[in-house]
């Protein structure tokens, strides 16, 4: 297995771990159990279990903003949002990196994973707004962090098993038009 390999291994063992069972659960030796290799291999590619969660928001953040970009260049914007707010593979991670932000290891790296995140939001709120035909009456980043605020409430509510999908449905309905009204 190549070095490259190996550390994609592992962080998508942290992944699956964290988004399964939380922060928590990401010691060293239950990342590398995750992962299916050793607690020294661990050790050799991210130094200690801060590099490891380091590593890990970026790679959660890396992802986040690709499906951000993503919904940002569909046909149909508002549909690939809802579709984006709905996957419950996305929820979960996105359930991790709200609460991989609180740690203090990870602290100095978590205002650039939020810029990152925030500068994409803001493409997916505008690109809906002139999807409509409308032009944005409110600063773009308030129209983007709105955008993140409600997909990272969707994840933490979801993750916490607390709303049926008919209930996302309607609080997406709701962001929508919600969204929707900000514009001239």
């Amino acid at each position: 297995m190549s070095r490259a390999d190996a550390r994609a291994k592992i962080l998508e063992g942290a992944i699956t771990l964290g988004a399964s069972q939380g922060v928590g659960a990401l010691s060293l030796q239950g990342i590398a159990t995750a992962a299916g290799v050793s607690k020294p291999l661990v050790l050799y590619h991210f130094g200690d279990k801060d590099g490891v969660l380091r590593a890990l928001g970026d790679a959660l953040v890396a992802s986040d903003v690709a499906q951000l970009e993503n919904a940002a260049a569909s046909d149909d914007v508002l549909e690939s949002w809802r579709s984006l707010a709905r996957s419950a593979e996305h929820s979960g991670r996105r359930a991790l990196l709200a609460a991989l932000q609180l740690e203090a290891a990870v602290q100095p790296a978590a205002g650039g994973w939020r810029q990152a995140r925030l500068a994409q939001a803001t493409a997916v709120a505008l690109t809906i707004l002139r999807s409509a035909g409308l032009t944005p009456r409110h600063a773009p980043t308030l129209l983007g962090t709105m955008v993140l605020h409600q997909l990272d409430g969707l994840a933490v509510s979801a993750k916490a098993g607390e709303m049926a999908l008919d209930a996302s449905d309607a609080r997406q309905d709701a962001f929508a038009l919600a969204l929707l009204a900000l514009g001239d």
